[in-house]
């Protein structure tokens, strides 16, 4: 017998986009045994509204905001599945989506999470990205970043980090011990579950054939959402990605790349002071610098679970800034330079991880 699944949206502030994802959910080839919608003390009408419309989901409604990480480890902790597709509020399933879902995480027997082919809901003919990959500096490198739908294969391929607007895991596979480390707060919360995913042996895959469309996000958190990031944005982004090196990477790894980290450090110091965000960056520092306790622990937590090592997680490329991050004539200059520093550097240490 095929397995059943439960979906859970992770919900704040959601009430404009509720209405389309629910209605989308109806309209699913796959019927869900169960649909959960955990809600992080929206202070909008969004409980209510699915209350009065939507006898079918069941609402966790949580007392206090924990970030996304904290709502996804409700949802997967009150599943009655062991297949859980956790999708955003924003985020509308086509009706083929869930079912593709599951029969390519089911067909790999050593996979533990499928992930989508994820589309503009503004414009469905671009793909926003198609699951992600851990390059070497601790940076989450999107896939198929606004490359046209129609010219991208839809085969099913592995990648090497996880985006959460869309995935289907395998509690059954993966353990039921809370998947997303609630410190992280917002923000690279789901690189650090998908980087970890993977060193823990797991299979991660992108199914190119399953399609949802991402509306714009959460005003004040979401890039999408005016195009500027917020100071929290900011502050986690950096902080948490230096905890992925310092606690994911191994010892070797991090010796290893320590004189290419130095350089992108100096460079990306450089464009937060130009970007005016030197506070968050300094705020970043501080948490490092008082919590090194935290950091010791967790590396070792990590480091036990590790079945796979880095050389079989980690990439090169160019790195991954979000289109329009660097506009001017001088950081473009100055991004050209370190990627190809930091291309150099790959090729001279990868095959010594």
């Amino acid at each position: 017998m095929t397995p059943p699944v439960t979906l859970c949206i992770v919900n704040y502030n959601g009430e404009r986009y509720l209405p389309r994802t629910l209605e989308a959910v109806r309209g699913s080839s796959l019927e869900f045994d169960e649909i959960l919608l955990v809600d992080d003390a929206s202070p909008d009408r969004s409980v209510a509204l699915v209350r009065e419309s939507w006898p079918e989901v069941t609402v966790l409604a949580r007392a206090t905001n924990g970030g996304p990480g904290a709502a996804r480890n409700a949802g997967y902790a009150a599943a009655r599945n062991d297949l859980i597709l956790f999708i955003d509020n924003d985020v509308a399933l086509t009706p083929g989506c869930a079912e593709r879902l599951r029969t390519a995480l089911l067909e790999r027997e050593e996979a533990a999470v499928a992930m989508p082919r994820v589309l503009y809901a503004a414009r469905p003919d671009t793909i926003q990205y198609e699951g992600a990959d851990c390059h070497f500096l601790g940076l989450m490198a999107l896939r198929r970043v606004d490359q046209p739908a129609a010219e991208a294969p839809a085969g099913v391929e592995e990648t090497q980090s996880v985006v959460t607007c869309g995935f289907l895991v395998h509690r059954g596979r993966r353990g039921t011990s809370p998947p997303f480390d609630e410190s992280f707060i917002f923000n690279y919360e789901d690189h650090d579950f998908g980087v970890r995913t993977r060193i823990m042996g797991h299979i991660v895959l992108a199914v190119g054939d399953a399609l949802v469309l991402h509306g714009e996000g959460t005003a004040g958190l979401s890039f999408r959402q005016g195009r500027e990031r917020s100071p929290i944005r900011v502050y986690c982004l950096i902080r948490n990605r230096w905890r992925i090196l310092l606690q994911s990477f191994q010892l070797r790894s991090l010796v290893l790349l320590t004189p290419c980290l130095a350089v992108y450090e100096i460079v990306q110091l450089g464009g937060v002071v130009k970007k005016g965000w030197l506070g968050p960056w300094l705020r970043a520092v501080g948490w490092i610098l008082t919590n090194p306790g935290t950091i010791l622990e967790r590396r070792r937590a990590v480091q036990h679970d590790r079945r796979t090592p880095d050389r079989a997680v980690l990439v090169g490329g160019p790195l991954p800034f979000t289109p329009g991050f660097a506009p001017s004539g001088f950081e473009r200059l100055a991004r050209g330079g370190l990627d190809r520093f930091v291309a150099r550097y790959w090729r001279m240490v990868r095959g010594r991880l």
